[in-house]
């Protein structure tokens, strides 16, 4: 195998042999390094015999401080009119620059890992319309309908430039959970396109799967209050009060079958590090 840097925290391991050109996309938000240790040992275990695997560091100085985010969420910042702005510093020069250097590595497909800061029942992939094959792959729920529900994600940017990507939420933090999750992910793509010869065959289990209807938006975050503690997956009654601030109260919709993701935790809201309060989704 033969390393190759493309620019700051992307690495290439080239196999020699003709294949695919994975990307895997880890910590995009400082302290969700599950991704990172996953990456670490799979590559102890395999080599890699065809194509190309890139290893794409997301926000390198937050990763470095064990912070989501240096000033502001850099997983916000792909837009056009953020990735125009000049004289960026921070998590915007980082967006920037992996704009301007991704698109010219020619990747096939990218995974990108994330994590939450609580256990949740599933974990899960973000799924848009052009990556539903890399859905289908992974061992964990997919959750279809986020296109255009959460903007200036790196990966729906890189969906729309036409390379198939895919999030993958692996679990909590700085669990061990959510790290073999994650090398559950990494064998199961990199075993797919032939970079890798597994050992063994992988298990894979029936799993449910879901789509996004809405994402709730706190709308004053120092008076916001939930009514109890929520977990994804949460399912959730007809009309529920979920949360409240001052002003205004959070309730599910008059309808039946709906279940609460990635609810949002208080003390972050206060903080402002969480904007949204909770996604609504429903089975499919």
């Amino acid at each position: 195998m033969k390393y190759v840097t493309h620019g700051q925290g992307i690495v290439e391991i080239k196999s020699g042999q003709k294949g695919p050109r994975i990307g895997l996309v880890c910590n995009v938000h400082g302290n969700e390094l599950c991704g990172r240790k996953a990456v670490h040992r799979v590559l102890k275990k395999y080599e890699i015999v065809a194509g190309s695997l890139f290893l794409i560091d997301g926000n390198q100085e937050a990763a470095l401080l064990d912070r989501r985010f240096v000033k502001s969420d850099m997983n916000r910042m792909f837009t056009e009119k953020q990735l125009a702005k000049a004289n960026a510093k921070d998590d915007l020069a980082r967006a920037q620059y992996l704009a301007n250097t991704m698109p010219k590595l020619k990747l096939d497909q990218i995974i990108d890992f994330h994590s939450t800061s609580s256990e949740m029942k599933h974990a899960f992939s973000v799924c848009f319309p052009e990556a539903g094959h890399l859905a289908d792959m992974v061992p964990v729920v997919p959750i279809y309908g986020f296109k255009g529900i959460v903007k200036g994600t790196l990966i729906e940017w890189m969906n729309d430039l036409g390379v198939p990507s895919l999030v993958v939420e692996t679990g909590e933090h700085y669990s061990t959970k959510a790290v073999n999750i994650a090398e559950h992910v990494v064998l199961s793509v990199l075993s797919h396109y032939g970079l890798i010869t597994l050992k063994e065959p992988l298990k894979q289990k029936k799993r449910p799967s879901f789509e996004v209807l809405e994402h709730v938006k706190v709308r004053d975050a120092e008076s916001f209050t939930l009514t109890r503690e929520y977990a994804s997956f949460d399912k959730l009654e007809p009309n529920e009060l979920i949360a409240h601030d001052k002003k205004h109260e959070y309730r599910v919709p008059d309808e039946k079958g709906l279940y609460i993701l990635m609810p949002a935790v208080q003390e972050n809201v206060r903080k402002g590090i969480s904007p949204g309060a909770y996604y609504l989704m429903r089975k499919l």
